[in-house]
């Protein structure tokens, strides 16, 4: 009967679309599991890049990658870049990545994957980078230095007893460097000439890793707790948005959507946040 017919097709209609509805909610909120110590992650607005340590963060033996992903966080390729010796941050510009690698800082393309890497003198941990009008910056979380990389020459921009630098990010609005550290829960304010503006302490904490600033809001992991928090460039004010219950590192904040890799977990969250 036509009208049989009809309501067999509105039923299959509107499975389809529970279907696909709650597909994209799964795929906009879920753990890409099987990684290998993910450290740092990017989205460059159609990939999602996630570095991934291998099996030791100190160690050279070259057994560290970078994952490739689409957006809703299908791996495309694995080992999209291999043969790193423990890399964590990541940094994208244009068609360039930006990776610290240990001791040494690579620049690899995007499209042709080619990679060349510079040596850092003195470094030790290299943790995060960003490319910021032409030079590199990247902090060294064991012998307090944040370097700048200007071509091939490299020099320390920053140096503070104690300072376990780790993420960085550049704010506009302060134009100045943010730069968190690794063994407490402080934020450090650099200006452009490399001196120390102010340092804040964030009472609570333990100690942090990932740095995001968005539209004037900091985002910032605990890494211990696993806890993200969010305040504002005042720091009066912080909320917790996201509690991993297990490390969580250098993190990725695009619109109200969260990248966090659980370094100890061998897993990445991909959804939302909310307060």
């Amino acid at each position: 009967m036509p009208f049989l017919k009809n309501k067999k097709i509105i039923v299959i209609a509107l499975v389809s679309l529970f279907v696909v509805i709650t597909g994209f909610k799964f795929l906009n909120d879920k753990f890409v599991i099987g990684m290998q110590h993910p450290e740092s992650a990017y989205f460059n607005g159609r990939y999602i890049f996630v570095s991934n340590i291998g099996s030791s963060p100190t160690s050279k033996n070259r057994d560290g990658f970078i994952t490739k992903l689409d957006r809703y966080g299908n791996i495309l390729e694995y080992k999209f870049l291999d043969n790193l010796q423990a890399p964590k941050g990541i940094w994208i510009y244009g068609k360039l990545m930006y990776i610290a690698d240990l001791d040494r800082v690579c620049t690899a393309n995007i499209e042709t994957k080619k990679m060349n890497c510079i040596k850092v003198k003195g470094s030790e941990f290299l943790n995060d980078i960003i490319y910021f009008k032409g030079k590199i910056y990247v902090t060294d979380t064991m012998t307090n230095n944040v370097y700048v990389i200007n071509g091939t020459k490299v020099t320390v921009f920053f140096h503070k007893s104690d300072f376990s630098p780790n993420g960085i990010v550049f704010s506009k609005r302060l134009n100045a460097f943010v730069v968190v550290s690794f063994n407490k829960p402080v934020v450090n304010i650099i200006s452009l000439s490399g001196k120390l503006l102010k340092s804040v302490y964030l009472k609570g904490f333990s100690g942090f890793d990932g740095l995001v600033i968005k539209n004037g809001e900091v985002f910032i992991s605990d890494y211990r707790s696993g806890e993200i928090i969010e305040t504002d460039l005042t720091f009066k004010k912080v909320y917790i948005v996201k509690n991993f219950k297990t490390p969580a590192a250098d993190i990725f904040v695009y619109g109200n959507k969260l990248i966090a890799p659980l370094l100890e977990a061998d897993k990445v969250y991909i959804g939302s946040i909310k307060r």
